[in-house]
């Protein structure tokens, strides 16, 4: 439901739907009322309901969510006398009138998805593939199945654009376009270099210091931004993301790295 990375854990979807409830449900949001709703009293009614985090872990996630990412929860701190300074204010959250809308929308996508037909294999391989262009074994391996089982189907599908051609490898499945141009971007070479050098995981937190090291050797005094390469090889599908390890993909084999001294000017080429 939501974009971006990471995805949510399962209790912290379970936080975000049982606040959608409390909020819905509370006297403060009736037609005509303040919308004006004590921060404490929203995290205790929450955390009775998500009872396997703590009420501070409640009320760090839901001020991410609700604040921070969705702008839906303004925090109000009442103004105090000078005769008041020492005793305990109360925090507020202001509810943003959109709530109720927001709300309603994600119910109705997720009554949707409830009710969505199921996909053939081969739509959920085509899916896959026009989503991402690639579909890995050791990661996707039912939907990599598929891909196998259905091979000419799924390719003659997408010959008809006149555009893609299926590869088909023993551990992968690529798109690839016909249009597409030979590669210069130093994030991506310095990518399939950085790639080819992960003969098993290599933690998150060594990702960086490797690709400082390999960039030299690609791209000489030319820099590069780690985060852009790190970017590019998840992107193109050149490492797999899996518990904060980052492992090569077969399409790393596809690739040779190569530099042209006397243009000064790096190339990949497949």
């Amino acid at each position: 439901l939501l974009f971006g990375r990471p995805k949510l854990e399962s209790e912290t979807v379970h936080l975000l739907l049982a606040t959608l409830k409390t909020v819905i449900n509370l006297p403060e949001m009736q037609p005509g009322a303040s919308r004006i709703v004590s921060t404490q009293t929203i995290v205790r009614l929450v955390h009775s309901e998500v009872v396997a985090l703590d009420e501070r872990e409640v009320l760090r996630q839901i001020t991410h969510l609700f604040v921070d990412r969705f702008k839906l929860f303004i925090p109000d701190t009442p103004e105090v006398q000078n005769n008041e300074i020492t005793q305990e204010v109360t925090e507020f959250w202001d509810i943003s009138p959109d709530f109720n809308y927001v709300a309603q929308a994600i119910v109705d996508y997720l009554t949707q998805q409830r009710l969505a037909p199921d996909l053939a294999p081969v739509q959920m391989v085509n899916r896959a593939l026009l989503v991402q262009q690639y579909v890995s074994r050791t990661q996707q391996p039912d939907l990599f199945q598929s891909l196998v089982d259905h091979r000419d189907t799924i390719a003659a599908q997408w010959q008809q654009l006149q555009r893609f051609d299926l590869e088909v490898g023993e551990d992968y499945g690529l798109l690839l376009d016909k249009t597409r141009q030979p590669v210069t971007a130093r994030a991506f070479v310095v990518g399939i270099a950085v790639a080819q050098q992960l003969v098993i995981g290599l933690p998150d937190n060594e990702l960086n210091q490797l690709i400082r090291t390999v960039a030299p050797t690609i791209i000489g005094k030319s820099t590069v931004n780690p985060t852009e390469v790190k970017k590019t090889l998840l992107a193109n599908s050149l490492v797999e993301e899996k518990d904060g390890f980052y492992h090569p993909t077969a399409l790393i084999k596809r690739f040779d790295v190569a530099t042209e001294n006397e243009e000064d000017a790096v190339h990949a080429t497949e």
